[in-house]
């Protein structure tokens, strides 16, 4: 079985004065799910593989891009998982980043995701199905986002 060590998921995020931190939820559109996932849909995070000797900021602004955003800061969250990817028919190690925003639109790809949503942390939380989505988004919060000042060697860009 294929070992796949070159994927990210990128928490998006942006500050608002009236709700605080917000995060970027996309739901599955009913075709990725019925071709990929049995009919389950499910929210998720903008995620990726980086390309043959690409570094990890231009690859997370490459990602960004394809939804219309750009990122303002980005950052090391501190945590990897892994899963069996069924779409990909291998194992994956996902690192999680995080990068902040300022964007209210989000552009979509139909094939790919129905909806987004801009969600404080609780309802984020609820949201996401996934431990590794749930365990990216803890340590989001606890290195980056939840922070005052987050660790400056966290931050890419």
């Amino acid at each position: 079985m294929e070992l796949q060590p070159n994927v990210f998921d990128v928490w998006v995020f942006r500050r608002t004065p009236s709700r605080g931190v917000e995060y970027l939820l996309l739901y599955t559109s009913q075709e990725k799910a019925d071709r990929w996932f049995n009919g389950g849909r499910f929210w998720q995070v903008p995620s990726q593989m980086t390309e043959p000797s690409e570094r990890i900021v231009p690859a997370i602004a490459r990602r960004l891009r394809e939804f219309g955003l750009e990122p303002k800061t980005v950052w090391a969250a501190e945590h990897v998982y892994t899963i069996y990817n069924r779409r990909f028919d291998c194992m994956q190690i996902i690192s999680v980043y995080a990068a902040e925003v300022s964007a209210e639109g989000i552009e979509l790809n139909p094939v790919e995701h129905a909806e987004y949503r801009w969600c404080p942390y609780d309802e984020t939380y609820d949201l996401v199905t996934y431990r590794g989505l749930k365990d990216g988004l803890r340590s989001t919060k606890e290195y980056v986002t939840g922070r005052v000042d987050p660790p400056r060697e966290l931050q890419l860009l």
